[in-house]
């Protein structure tokens, strides 16, 4: 937290800047006067108070703590003649009560309520300051309103998932569209000097504008060019499946089926007998574009014997958990009760469940590791142990990487004109368009450089797993061929990333968790970049599940466990979860852990989860799951577990063009993060559909047709 002496300057500035522009309007800087006596007079009466100074000592100070030491940089900016013209038209209009400089001047941010429980947005009104302007042929002026962002340092904060980041107060300013960000510099610098209680011409200061018209990159160009491309394959694939394939070959068939089944013809004898020709390889193609029949495939809730359907309800539970627990993430820096917020949902109990929302993604890790067991297992066995393992390379990057791609193409190049907003990122979501950096995507290795240039932050996910279906063949193959010796190396593989974790854990400090207290400043920094994003300490859970799916192959799925045993290890597995995903509450109120203990937390809590959950799957794929079966097998969650890729995929944009297009921060509450959920999960799902049709059924249709598969 910040002191109460940065919150007293941030007021006097805030108050000074925007309305020095109006210095006639004495009435009104009567009323700043008089509160400034009244933050005076505070800190007089609150002197036993550790939270206030004594004013004349802040402002001694500052200089050394929050300033520049440049004590005249003031002195080197210029006002430009047009930005001057403009002020001195928007003072005569002050003056005048014309409601264009009203505008101007209402919309420019004053001190927000709520500064001490974490609200440092002043945002203003950014539409009603682009909704401004002034025409005056006569004078030949041409007003309109431009919104910029004066960001304030006032301090710093570490945690463990941004690392070290600033705090800083922002305020929205509105000003004549002919005043740069040079000439909003140098107005900066000359209302500070106005403050009459010290010189704050060093201070360190950034303003940022928003662009009136956002050109087109060429970035944005290809995208653009190569999405209606795709869209187009998409119209066409879809009209001839309807059109050719669906209406007039069924009609075709079905007359000729009809007239077939006629004792005495209605069709004449020497009428042209319709053919019913076999589709094409370029027909085969362009229906793989059909939304249509990828619509009817995602939406299918058929099932067959084979099918493990709990994983339809765990993978759904899973991704919507993904998805809360990045609600809360993603929202906490635009809300303006943060402090209070937190503390109160930390010290609830229940809250436990979303901020160690972070399990989710080893649920998948275990998810993956357990389907690929089984499944490549199965296909060995079927061909005496000879598998194409080129292909099944091959089958894993073309099934991820389109869609992938694609989703990312888009978000790195098109993200600037999703939306706009005070605090909207003039170059989109990401760093430079993912320039220097989507390469490493499409290789799977972002995990291994500078988190802060990473793109798609969220895919760290999708490279560790591609990852760990590479080293996959080394457990798989000896587990085929030598169930002990597959064992070993399964064991060992686990071993060893249990010892990983524990001792980065130890050399660095690290926290067990992001909201944890504890730890070092460096292991804090660290915990993402050298923790939580690396393959080896995050392949536990996939090693339990590559065990599981192998027990599940030798078992075929006909073991039958006696009925206390059964209960007695569904009581552990509950048991262990629970404190995995509970224990750490102490530790999030005040009571940390030691490091030892965090590190021991760290090195098994992901492993423990992942076994937990591969036991749920492997009870109810034999029979032993009783109604939690049931409910995890239930036919809806079989079309919402097929978008749960490209809904992890799409989510944190459809979060970010949200948020950042927020005009005010938000105040949360228990009903509004409820409504913010919701509203993502849904709006999420929708595109995600979208994102399916387009980008990710096409894709398997195409591997499908060229590589001659079998229908599975």
């Amino acid at each position: 937290m910040f002191s109460s002496r940065l919150l007293f300057f941030s007021f006097v500035f805030a108050i000074f800047a925007p309305f020095s522009l109006a210095l006639k309007h004495v009435p009104y800087l009567n009323v700043i006067g008089n509160a400034v006596k009244l933050v005076n007079n505070a800190n007089r009466d609150q002197s036993n108070d550790d939270k206030f100074h004594d004013t004349l000592s802040y402002w001694k100070e500052i200089p050394g703590k929050l300033l520049n030491e440049n004590e005249n940089a003031a002195d080197q900016y210029n006002v430009s003649e047009q930005c001057s013209f403009s002020l001195a038209a928007l003072q005569l209009g002050l003056t005048q009560r014309e409601t264009w400089a009203l505008q101007i001047i209402d919309a420019i941010a004053k001190p927000e309520a709520g500064v001490l429980d974490g609200s440092l947005k002043w945002l203003g009104s950014y539409d009603e300051c682009k909704r401004t302007s002034y025409h005056n042929e006569s004078r030949s002026l041409d007003i309109k309103g431009k919104y910029s962002l004066l960001s304030i340092p006032i301090g710093a904060s570490t945690n463990a998932l941004s690392g070290s980041s600033v705090t800083a107060l922002v305020i929205g300013v509105c000003l004549p569209d002919s005043c740069s960000p040079g000439d909003i510099t140098a107005l900066v610098h000359n209302n500070i000097g106005r403050i009459p209680f010290g010189n704050f011409s060093g201070l360190q200061f950034y303003v940022t504008s928003e662009e009136e018209d956002k050109p087109l990159t060429s970035n944005a160009v290809v995208a653009i060019v190569i999405l209606s491309i795709l869209a187009l394959i998409v119209i066409l694939g879809t009209a001839y499946d309807v059109i050719i394939v669906q209406w007039l070959r069924n009609i075709g068939s079905e007359l000729q089926k009809h007239a077939e089944d006629e004792k005495i013809p209605l069709l004449n004898h020497n009428s042209k007998e319709v053919h019913m020709e076999s589709e094409s390889t370029y027909e085969k193609l362009l229906l793989s574009f059909s939304v249509y029949s990828n619509a009817k495939k995602i939406l299918s809730t058929r099932k067959t014997s084979e099918t493990l359907t709990a994983l339809n309800g765990i993978r759904f539970l899973s991704i919507s958990w993904v998805v809360l627990g990045h609600t809360f993430a993603f929202v906490l820096s635009n809300i303006s009760n943060s402090g209070p917020f937190l503390k109160e949902m930390l010290g609830r109990r229940s809250f436990q469940a979303i901020a160690n929302a972070l399990v989710a993604v080893d649920s998948f890790f275990a998810l993956s590791g357990f389907l690929l067991a089984y499944l490549t297992l199965k296909e060995m066995d079927k061909r005496n142990g000879k598998l194409n393992w080129a292909m099944f390379y091959f089958h894993r990057f073309w099934r991820l990487t389109p869609a992938y791609m694609l989703v990312l193409m888009t978000e790195a190049t098109l993200s600037p004109y999703f939306a706009d907003g005070p605090v909207y990122p003039p170059q989109g979501f990401e760093v430079d368009y993912c320039g220097k950096s989507w390469w490493k995507n499409l290789l799977y290795i972002n995990n291994f450089f500078d988190s802060s240039e990473m793109c798609m932050a969220w895919s760290w996910y999708l490279s560790n797993d591609m990852q760990f279906f590479i080293l996959s063949p080394l457990m798989l193959i000896p587990l085929y061929y030598h169930e002990i010796a597959g064992i070993i190396v399964c064991l060992v593989f686990l071993l060893g990333t249990t010892i990983a974790p524990g001792v980065l854990s130890t050399h660095y400090d690290m926290p067990p968790s992001l909201f944890t207290v504890g730890g070092s400043q460096d292991g804090i920094v660290d915990y993402f970049s050298k923790y939580y994003i690396k393959p080896w300490c995050r392949m536990g859970p996939y090693i339990i599940g590559i065990m599981f799916g192998y027990l599940l192959y030798k078992t075929k799925g006909k073991l039958r466990i006696h009925k206390v045993l059964n209960l007695l290890v569904w009581a552990v597995s509950a048991t262990l979860a629970c404190l995995v995903l509970y224990g750490l509450y102490d530790a999030m109120n005040g009571n940390p852990l030691s490091t030892n203990v965090s590190s021991l937390y760290n090195a098994t809590d992901r492993t423990v989860w992942g076994a937990c959950v591969c036991w749920v799957i492997y009870a109810c794929a034999t029979g032993n799951g009783g109604f939690v079966n049931t409910l995890l097998s239930w036919s809806a969650f079989g079309p919402l577990a097929r978008l749960s890729y490209c809904l992890y995929l799409v989510h944190p944009v459809i979060m970010y063009a949200y948020y950042f297009s927020s005009r005010t921060p938000i105040y949360l509450t228990d009903f509004s993060a409820i409504y913010l959920f919701l509203g993502n999960i849904v709006l999420s799902f929708m595109v995600a559909f979208v994102s399916s049709l387009a980008f990710e059924a096409p894709m398997m249709g195409l591997e499908k047709v060229l590589l001659r598969k079998d229908k599975k």
